[in-house]
């Protein structure tokens, strides 16, 4: 094949330029070459894109991740120059948050109503044993009154203010009422004491 029809076919000299000789053989050799490629056109097309990536991937991945991990691990100068005037602008920062977060992680405790202490008292120079049952424990024998003088028994317990009924059992199983105190019926043929406790203001 003569140079020059080999450089108009791969488009490197126009045909114009070609003799009308050399015009009739570019069309005869361009004949050929496509009755060549005629029965390649119908073959199926063959990626080697994946095989060749997956052989060359993992290289480059692993090189990749060899110079990170030498890099993250070689020791570098590191210089951090702070003014002044911005040190002390986030320290009072941080000192805000730190407070604000504080403040709002514990919530003040509700101390709720101030108790008021309040003496029962009750004669019974032959008891043994005094309890004081009511309203403010369940009617259960918590609070066990001491003996004094002449005989007279007493316990001072914390009440919030409101009103409250109450008795004195005396040796286990005598329910007696208080003489200095109101006493009120259940309606069923009971009854029993009641005290009123009054807040502290209104106490003094």
């Amino acid at each position: 094949m003569d140079d020059r029809i080999h450089h108009a076919l791969d488009g490197e000299l126009p045909t114009d330029q070609l003799t009308p000789d050399e015009r009739a053989e570019l069309h005869r050799y361009r004949a050929i070459i496509c009755r060549a490629l005629v029965p390649i056109s119908h073959l199926r097309s063959i990626d080697i894109a994946p095989e060749v990536m997956n052989r060359v991937a993992p290289r480059l991945v692993r090189r990749s991740l060899a110079r990170l991990l030498a890099w993250l691990w070689s020791p570098r100068p590191l210089s951090l120059t702070v003014r002044p005037a911005f040190a002390m602008a986030g320290t009072l920062a941080v000192a805000a948050v730190i407070s604000l977060s504080a403040r709002g992680s514990a919530p003040a405790a509700d101390p709720g109503p101030a108790r008021v202490m309040v003496q029962f008292r009750l004669g019974a120079p032959a008891a043994q044993e005094v309890a004081l049952v009511g309203d403010f424990n369940g009617w259960r024998p918590q609070h066990r009154l001491h003996q004094g003088a002449a005989g007279v028994w007493s316990v001072d317990v914390a009440l919030e203010p409101g009103v409250y009924n109450y008795v004195f059992v005396v040796d286990g199983k005598a329910w007696r009422l208080d003489p200095l105190a109101p006493q009120v019926t259940d309606g069923l043929g009971g009854a029993s004491s009641r005290v009123d406790v009054l807040p502290p203001q209104v106490r003094s």
